[in-house]
């Protein structure tokens, strides 16, 4: 890995443009004592999504989904029209 030198300017900013060679846009800062700044790529993962992943029933049911068999799957009933 060849290094690259990074200049920030008067407000602390930089570009990564030229240093990165992935597709992230999320990143972890670290900043050590002695100045080093280590940039870690992350995943953002909302609330709702966290409550999912950590529900058994949705994780199997995601599992099964991923097999293709959709005979596991619940359906919904339709909805009854309004009487008039």
């Amino acid at each position: 890995m060849a290094a690259n030198e990074v200049v920030v300017d008067e407000r602390g900013r930089t570009s990564l443009a030229r240093v990165r060679h992935h597709a992230y846009d999320r990143y972890l800062a670290e900043e050590f004592p002695d100045g080093t700044l280590v940039l870690t790529p992350a995943v953002t993962v909302s609330a709702l999504e966290m409550a999912a992943l950590q529900d058994e029933k949705v994780r199997s049911a995601v599992a099964a989904a991923k097999t293709g068999d959709r005979s596991l799957l619940r359906r919904r009933k339709p909805a009854e029209p309004p009487e008039s």
